[in-house]
């Protein structure tokens, strides 16, 4: 992890909790795969980075627009937080290599395909390939995190981790247009099962469910260990 960003995290995750409350579906999925990969998010609102940074564990390679670089001090901090700026009607090699070299040590990169907030409704925007593109030259595990809706400070939002999503058979094919027209719609379909998903874990109340199970498992483990010791007890006093 990028030392620097784990200590701002570190200081700012309290207020974090605080100004951007988010609950997330299924975060347990998000800490099983440990080698490169890429969350590929809709994006809502500058708000979105928010429940990423401070929704999941550990850290996470934001992709911008190269608009968003600033100047001076601006960008020597975002680039420090690991931003990579990309020039998005032409691609240039270094920031190619940087995403790449990032998958291969591990990290994980952040991405929007939709490529800018979506300002119309929830509904997904078509897709820029460029995600597929580090994909498929990574060969990287895919995994869908969608966002429920626009964020607001102090309001709770919600946020769901999908399933992985399988570029299996196009690993190692010649990259043309086709490939990532075919790696582009699944990582739509994946986003979009999420976001149903998500849909109704919400109305249902899901999140709360969740709670009360993981009470229950913890009374049933306690309950567990009290047996075990009071047998342990009972056998080691009638030797």
């Amino acid at each position: 992890m990028n030392k620097w960003f784990g200590f701002l995290k570190f200081i700012l995750y309290p207020l974090g909790k605080l100004l951007f409350p988010c609950k997330v579906m299924d975060k347990e999925k998000y800490k099983r795969y440990d080698r490169g990969r890429i969350l590929v998010s809709n994006h809502l609102s500058w708000m979105d980075v928010t429940y990423v940074y401070f929704g999941l564990p550990g850290y996470a390679r934001p992709l911008s627009k190269k608009e968003n670089s600033g100047k001076g001090l601006q960008r020597a901090f975002l680039r420090s937080v690991g931003v990579i700026f990309v020039d998005r009607e032409k691609p240039e090699l270094s920031s190619m290599r940087e995403c790449l070299s990032s998958l291969k040590n591990g990290e994980t990169l952040y991405i929007c395909p939709e490529g800018t907030r979506n300002r119309v409704n929830r509904e997904l925007q078509p897709f820029h390939s460029g995600a597929a593109l580090f994909a498929l030259k990574g060969m990287a595990s895919v995994i869908p995190y969608v966002i429920h809706h626009k964020g607001k400070m102090f309001r709770r939002n919600y946020a769901g981790v999908g399933d992985p999503i399988d570029m299996s058979d196009l690993y190692g094919k010649r990259v043309d247009e086709s490939v990532l027209k075919e790696a582009t719609e699944r990582f739509r379909i994946g986003m979009q099962k999420t976001l149903d998903k998500l849909d109704e874990w919400v109305e249902q109340k899901g999140y709360k469910r969740e709670k009360r199970d993981k009470k229950r498992e913890k009374r049933m483990l306690k309950r567990q260990y009290k047996a075990a010791k009071k047998d342990y007890a009972q056998s080691t006093r009638s030797e």
